[in-house]
């Protein structure tokens, strides 16, 4: 279900057996950019982004960022590619639509504002800008040249870092760390540094801004069950943070469940959840939770929980510069 333990291991035999692949995969992101043809929005484009595969928080982050940009009162629409959404270039209607029609994290990112669902970026990017964005925050895309970005912010998780430092298959990169920090305007680190990922930034002599934060829990969604044993489960890119969140939450998952990224759960996987918790009660992400059954989420608790800036007052400042 998860990533492959050797991403996190340096020097593995496996991962070198699977550079040259790795190799390969960079190279076609490069291709990608050199034939591009990005198209350039005639307002602000600001992207949230990673270098690995999954699980360092970009979305919580995006949500982060449109916090700050509301205080600004600027009038800002999330483009997101929907991942296995069944609908593209659409504005998201929460009445009609689903997470089966434009994604789990467009549901989300909509409950927070106008949201764009296109896998095409540059074509979601002008139906936004149609329906009167001012400015556009990109969920994701920091790998696709399509469209200029204004400002591209690189997500990085504390815990995982870069993994082993090698790109798909051989590590958990999309693209070498140094040639993508080229095109980063600022890194967000999620949590505490357990990598060293300031260090790396330290040796590489890489002067970019850094913000820090850290996830914190809405107290209500989680009041009922401090102190409980519980069934926990999920299907985002690192459900080991979600049972970690919930340990420092004073919650205890005696047993979870580990899902695909992106899972649509069925009737019969919540079944088999309540048979396995015999009594204890469920609990998932508000991620997870959109992909339920409406008739049975009366039988499960939803974490609710959000990013927060440790600095918020220098992200606001460089956010005037960028939309002002």
């Amino acid at each position: 279900m998860g990533t492959p333990k050797f991403w996190d291991v340096p020097n593995s035999l496996v991962s070198k057996v699977l550079k040259p692949f790795g190799a390969l995969y960079a190279f076609g992101t490069a291709y990608r950019f050199r034939k591009a043809k990005p198209y350039q929005a005639n307002i602000p484009v600001i992207c949230i982004g990673n270098l690995s595969v999954g699980g360092t928080g970009k979305t919580p982050v995006c949500l982060a960022v449109a916090k700050e940009l509301f205080k600004l009162k600027r009038n800002f629409f999330f483009l997101n590619h929907g991942y296995k959404a069944r609908l593209k270039n659409v504005l998201v209607d929460l009445e009609r639509h689903t997470a089966y029609d434009v994604g789990d994290e467009a549901i989300l990112l909509a409950c927070y504002g106008p949201t764009v669902v296109d896998n095409q970026r540059a074509r979601g990017a002008q139906l936004a800008i149609r329906k009167g964005a001012k400015c556009i925050l990109m969920d994701d895309g920091f790998q696709n040249p399509s469209l200029i970005k204004t400002f591209s912010f690189v997500v990085v998780d504390g815990k995982k870092g870069f993994g082993n430092e090698q790109v798909i298959p051989a590590g958990p990169l999309r693209e070498p760390i140094l040639k993508g920090l080229e095109r980063a305007d600022a890194i967000v680190l999620v949590g505490e540094d357990e990598w060293g990922v300031k260090f790396f930034l330290q040796r590489n002599k890489i002067d970019l801004p850094l913000f820090t934060g850290h996830f914190e829990a809405k107290i209500k969604s989680l009041a009922p069950l401090k102190g409980k044993e519980v069934l926990a489960f999920a299907g985002i890119g690192r459900p080991q943070k979600f049972f970690d969140f919930l340990k420092q939450n004073e919650i205890n998952p005696v047993k979870t469940e580990e899902y695909p990224d992106h899972y649509f759960y069925t009737r019969f996987d919540i079944e088999r959840l309540l048979k396995k918790a015999n009594g204890l009660p469920l609990i998932t992400t508000t991620k997870d939770a959109v992909k339920i059954p409406k008739d049975l989420l009366k039988n499960i608790h939803i974490a609710d929980g959000q990013f927060v800036f440790d600095n918020p007052e220098e992200l606001k400042e460089l956010l005037k510069g960028i939309v002002l």
